[in-house]
C-alpha cells in the first residue's frame, strides 16, 4: 500500500447517488416512502463513512507502521467496498442488514488504526445486534436458541435483551431467524466480476461463512480453479512454483462421495478434505508451500463439483466474530487479543496459527463436541486454521493481552 492506494480511496466514494425518496413516494404514512426514507439513510451512512476514508491522514507506510495496522486499514477499505456492494439492488430496509454490519466492521478497523497512531490499547466493542443491525449496537450477551435449535450465546441490543428475559420473542423485524446449519450447503451467490465477496459478518450467524468461501472470487485465475461432475482426477496450479495456498472444495452431494489430496504429499486429516463418513459437503484447507507448482486432487463423486485455490487477499478476516461449518481458513490482526472458542456440535475441534509456509504452527485451542473455552491470538498477524466437522464460532472477547 502506498500514494497510490491512498489516491484511489480518496476517489472511492466520488459519483455515489445519494438515494432518497422520489417524488410521488406517498405521504409519512406511506410503507413506500417509510421504505425510501429507510434506504436513504443507509445510502448516506455509506458515503459518509467513504467520506471519512478519504479525509483520514493515515497514510499507510511499511517502513513506519506495523502489519497490524496496515491490516486494520485495508479492513476499513474493503469493508466500504463491501458495504456499496451488498447495498446495491436493496429494496426494503430489510434487505441493508449485510450493508450495515460491514459498516459497522469498517468504523471499527478505522477506530484500531486511530488507537495504534496515538498508542492507545485496541478499541473493543460488542457487535450490532444479532437479530437486526437496525437495532443498533448490542448492550449485552445472552442465551438464546432458534426454533428447534441449539442454546447459544448471542450478542443482543437492550430492548431484544429485555423481551428474551421476559419469555418474548425479539422484536418483529422480517429478518429471517439464524441458527446453525447441521448440514450446510453452498449457497450459490454469483460472484462480483472483480473483488472479494463479502467477507462474513460479525457476531455467530452460522450460515455467514458462504459468503467467504460459496462461490469462486471473480479475479481469479483459469489455472486455478475447476468444475465438472462425476469422478475425475484435477489439477490446480499455484500462483508461484512453491507458493502456499488455500485449497476450496464444494461437492453437490455429500452422501457417497469423498476427496483426496494427492500432491502435495500432506499427512493427517488434510489429506482427505472430505470423506465417506461426513455430512459436510465443504471444505476449506491450507496447501502448504513446496511439492512443485501443481495441487492434485482426485474427487470421488456422481454428482457435481468445484474446486479452486483461493487467493490469499481475500481469506475472510476475524474481524469482531465469526463463525462457520467445518474446516475454515481466517485472518487475524494479532495482538495477544484474548479469543471465544464456541463449537456447538461436533466431534474433535482444533484452533492452529498456520506459519507463512502454510504449516501448522502452535494449537490455540482444542476440544470435543459441543464446548466453550478460551485462547489468546498470537502477537504477530496471520493466518488461523479450524479443524472441525461441526458448527463453530470465534469471538474477540477484550483489548489485547499485554505480552
Amino acid at each position: 500500500m502506498g500514494d497510490g492506494m491512498v489516491g484511489a480511496v480518496r476517489g472511492l466514494f466520488r459519483g455515489r447517488g445519494k438515494r432518497g425518496p422520489g417524488p410521488g413516494a406517498g405521504d409519512a404514512g406511506d410503507p413506500a416512502r417509510g421504505d425510501a426514507d429507510g434506504l436513504a439513510r443507509v445510502d448516506a451512512e455509506i458515503t459518509a463513512f467513504g467520506e471519512a476514508l478519504a479525509a483520514h491522514p493515515f497514510v499507510p507506510d511499511h517502513g513506519a507502521h506495523g502489519p497490524a495496522v496496515l491490516a486494520d486499514y485495508q479492513r476499513a477499505l474493503d469493508a466500504y467496498e463491501r458495504a456499496k456492494r451488498d447495498f446495491a439492488g436493496d429494496r426494503t430496509p430489510r434487505d441493508t442488514a449485510d450493508a450495515l454490519r460491514a459498516l459497522d466492521a469498517g468504523r471499527h478497523a478505522l477506530a484500531c488504526v486511530d488507537a495504534a497512531v496515538e498508542g492507545r490499547p485496541r478499541p473493543h466493542r460488542l457487535p450490532l445486534c444479532f437479530f437486526d443491525p437496525r437495532h443498533g449496537r448490542a448492550a449485552e450477551e445472552v442465551r438464546w436458541a432458534p426454533a428447534g435449535g441449539t442454546a447459544r450465546t448471542v450478542a443482543v441490543c437492550a430492548a431484544d435483551a429485555v423481551r428474551l428475559a421476559e419469555g418474548r420473542p425479539p422484536i418483529e423485524s422480517g429478518l429471517r431467524e439464524r441458527g446453525p446449519e447441521p448440514v450446510p450447503r453452498a449457497r450459490r451467490r454469483t460472484a462480483p466480476a472483480s473483488g472479494p465477496l463479502p467477507a462474513a459478518p460479525g457476531g455467530v450467524d452460522a450460515g455467514a461463512d458462504a459468503d467467504a468461501y460459496a462461490s469462486r472470487p471473480g479475479r481469479i485465475g483459469t489455472r486455478q480453479w475447476r468444475e465438472g461432475r462425476d469422478n475425475a482426477g484435477v489439477a490446480l496450479f499455484r500462483t508461484g512454483p512453491d507458493a502456499p495456498a488455500v485449497l476450496v472444495v464444494h461437492l453437490d452431494r455429500a452422501d457417497g462421495s469423498w476427496v483426496e489430496l494427492t500432491e502435495p504429499p500432506v499427512d493427517g486429516p488434510d489429506r482427505r478434505p472430505l470423506t465417506h463418513a461426513s455430512a459436510l459437503t465443504r471444505a476449506v484447507v491450507p496447501v502448504p508451500s513446496g511439492g512443485g507448482e501443481a495441487v492434485r486432487l482426485q474427487l470421488h463423486t456422481r454428482k457435481g463439483w468445484r474446486i479452486w485455490l483461493h487467493p490469499p487477499e481475500e481469506v475472510p478476516h476475524l474481524d469482531d466474530g465469526l463463525a462457520s461449518t467445518g474446516s475454515y481458513v481466517l485472518r487475524h490482526s494479532g495482538g495477544r487479543e484474548p479469543l471465544r472458542v464456541t463449537q456447538h456440535a461436533g466431534s474433535a475441534f482444533t484452533l492452529h496459527a498456520l506459519r507463512p509456509d502454510h504449516r501448522l504452527g502452535e494449537a490455540l485451542c482444542e476440544g470435543t463436541g459441543a464446548f466453550t473455552a478460551g485462547a489468546v491470538l498470537p502477537r504477530k498477524p496471520g493466518l488461523l486454521y479450524v479443524r472441525s466437522r461441526g458448527t463453530w464460532t470465534l469471538t474477540p472477547t477484550g483489548a489485547p493481552k499485554r505480552p
